[in-house]
Formats: C-alpha cells, sequence, structure tokens
C-alpha cells in the first residue's frame, strides 16, 4: 500500500510558493540589503534546493522498491520529467536560438554558437531559471538506481561524498584554498571554467549527493524517523555557526560561496521535520497541491514573461505595488492553470466510467 507523506505536501508548496516570490520580487531587492544580512538569508534559503534533491531521491526510491517492474518505473518516471523539460526547451529554442538563426543565417560559425548555447541550456542553465534543478535530478535518479541494481549502495555513499567535497573547492567553503592554484594556472577562457564549476555543483554537490541522500533515508526510514533529534540538531546549529562565522572573516563570503559543509546536516535536519508532519486534510488534497506545486515551480517564469509582455511593465522601473500585482497575478494564473488540470482529469475519469457502465 503507497503510503503519503503531508509534510512532503506541503514542503512542496512551501517550496514552490518560495521560489515563485523570490524571482517575481526577492532577488531584485536583495541588492539593498546589507551583505551579511544577505548571506544569512541566502544560506537558510539555499537549504531548499538540496532538499528538493532529497525528496526526489526519497519518493523515487519508495516508488521503484514498490514497482512490480523496477526498471520500468524509472524510466516511465523520468520519461514524463524529460517531456515536461523538453517542451520548456522547444519555448527556449523558438524565443531565442530561432531568432538568431534567422537574423544571423545559416553559418557554420552561428550554427556552432547556437548549438553550444542550446547545449549549455539543455544540460547545465535549463531553458529558464529555475529549471536547471531538472538535468542533475535525472543524471542522479539514474545514478543512484544503477548503483542500487548493482549493490553498490556503500560505494555510491563514498563517491557521493566525495563529490560534495569536491565541491566545496569549487564553490563552496573550501574556495579560498583552491582560489592560489587557479589563479597561477593558464586558463584560455574563463568562461569554459565557469561552465565546469556549474556542472560539479549542481550535478555532484546538489544533485548526486542529495538525490543519494534521500535513497539512504527512504531505505532506513523507519530508524530515521524513530531516531531522536538532539544527534541530528546540535552538530547542525554548531557546524553552522562555526562554518558561518569562519566564512564570514576569512572567506569574504559572496554569492559565489553556493555549497557549505552545514547544508548537508541542515538539510538532513529539515527532512526529518518535514516526515514528523501530519496532517489528515493535507493528505486528502495531496494530488491537488503536489499539482498546484509543479505548476507552480515549472510554469511561474512562463506566466511571468507572458504577464510583463501584456502589461508591457519592465522588472527595472517596477514599483512596490506594480510588483504585487505581479506576483498575485502570476499566483493565480498557477492556480486557474492547476484547476484546468484538475477539471481535465476530472472529466475524462468521469467518461471512462460512463463508458464503463454501459
Amino acid at each position: 500500500m503507497r503510503r503519503y507523506y503531508s509534510g512532503i505536501t506541503i514542503f512542496k508548496l512551501a517550496g514552490s510558493l518560495l521560489v515563485l516570490l523570490a524571482h517575481v520580487m526577492y532577488f531584485r531587492y536583495v541588492e539593498f540589503m546589507p551583505n551579511q544580512q544577505m548571506q544569512f538569508v541566502l544560506l537558510i534559503l539555499r537549504v531548499i534546493v538540496p532538499c528538493f534533491y532529497v525528496v526526489a531521491g526519497f519518493l523515487a526510491y519508495k516508488g521503484w522498491v514498490h514497482a512490480a517492474n523496477s526498471r520500468q518505473y524509472v524510466r516511465k518516471y523520468l520519461l514524463r520529467i524529460v517531456w515536461m523539460y523538453g517542451f520548456f526547451c522547444l519555448i527556449f529554442i523558438a524565443e531565442f536560438i530561432v531568432p538568431e538563426l534567422i537574423s544571423k543565417g545559416l553559418s557554420l560559425p552561428n550554427l556552432f554558437l547556437q548549438a553550444k548555447i542550446l547545449f549549455m541550456t539543455v544540460f547545465l542553465n535549463g531553458p529558464f531559471v529555475q529549471l536547471w534543478f531538472i538535468p542533475p535530478l535525472i543524471f542522479s535518479i539514474l545514478v543512484c538506481y544503477w548503483f542500487y541494481e548493482k549493490k553498490y549502495v556503500r560505494l555510491a555513499v563514498i563517491l557521493g561524498l566525495l563529490g560534495f567535497v569536491v565541491s566545496q573547492f569549487v564553490s563552496g567553503t573550501l574556495m579560498t584554498a583552491l582560489a592560489p592554484a587557479v589563479g597561477s594556472t593558464p586558463i584560455t577562457n574563463p568562461t569554459y571554467l565557469h561552465y565546469l564549476d556549474l556542472f560539479v555543483t549542481r550535478y555532484f554537490g546538489y544533485g548526486f549527493t542529495f538525490v543519494l541522500a534521500g535513497v539512504i533515508l527512504a531505505k532506513y526510514e523507519d530508524k530515521f524517523v524513530q531516531s531522536k533529534i538532539w544527534p541530528l540538531l546540535i552538530p547542525s546549529v554548531v557546524l553552522t555557526l562555526v562554518e558561518t562565522l569562519l566564512l564570514l572573516r576569512f572567506a569574504q563570503w559572496s554569492l559565489e560561496y553556493k555549497l557549505a559543509f552545514s547544508i548537508l546536516p541542515n538539510t538532513i535536519l529539515l527532512f526529518y521535520g518535514v516526515l514528523h508532519i501530519k496532517s489528515q486534510a493535507i493528505q486528502s488534497y495531496h494530488k491537488v497541491i503536489n499539482l498546484f506545486s509543479i505548476v507552480t515551480f515549472c510554469g511561474h517564469v512562463l506566466f511571468m514573461k507572458l504577464n510583463l509582455l501584456l502589461l508591457n511593465w519592465d522588472t527595472a522601473t517596477m514599483t512596490i505595488s506594480q510588483d504585487f500585482v505581479f506576483l498575485f497575478l502570476t499566483f493565480f494564473e498557477c492556480l486557474a492553470v492547476t484547476y484546468l488540470f484538475t477539471f481535465r482529469a476530472k472529466y475524462f475519469a468521469a467518461k471512462q466510467a460512463r463508458n464503463l457502465s454501459s
């Protein structure tokens, strides 16, 4: 029998709404915040992204373990993500690639440039700002499933921790240790180094490490849920305080520090709390809430673009009142699309029931 987790449903909803708020308003106002205050807020917000990966790994493991055919389940699970992601990639191609091909022609240099842009978009940056999350997710689910099938779980844990530590040198706490070596290395194009940093950070620092954490926590769910909170809470608090103070004191902490060692225990601690949330009301409406969360997370940037076009507004000159109108308009569009999908599903379910009865 499938289990439903009210806390995960609430976390998805809260996370999607925070992403919506961040992209509509927060990131445009963050520059007015004091530097240390901004870094503290970002430290809190950055736990949300790895926790999304933990949730994905947790639910994927639960799905393939209880499926009659685990390989078929994983294939179907990933294909749904690929189809959705492909739709947004087509929008990106229509918006950016096609106009460039029309205006600058089909010369070999332009074709190569557009192919490079498309490759980086699909596999690294995402067609929209929030969708960079998807390629590392697909990669990590596939790799974790392969390790699970081969019964190489211990090796997977070792590689996951190793990838997390390596990521600290690229975009985390240990960046200062690597900086002198990078500065003395002759690099013909720093852009490629930036792409490499993004790849390591997103695929291994975030993706594989935290999806694997979700898989491990799902495997030992009962022990994890029944364990005491203090062995998790105290080390997390101590490590977070020490690491934050060290970064602020010695590293001139900036936006480049995307990962910190404390993110791993803090994410596990957050997920521990998520699993302990129980709500019968949330469980009753989990399908609609999950659908709204997906629509909001994946579609809000598209709705934002359409709203700016229809209202003829520019984010650089918008007032606070316009920001709130922009926010609520996008929110209600996400609600409307969720209702349309829900209504469509109910309509076809009722139609199928009538056909069976007749």
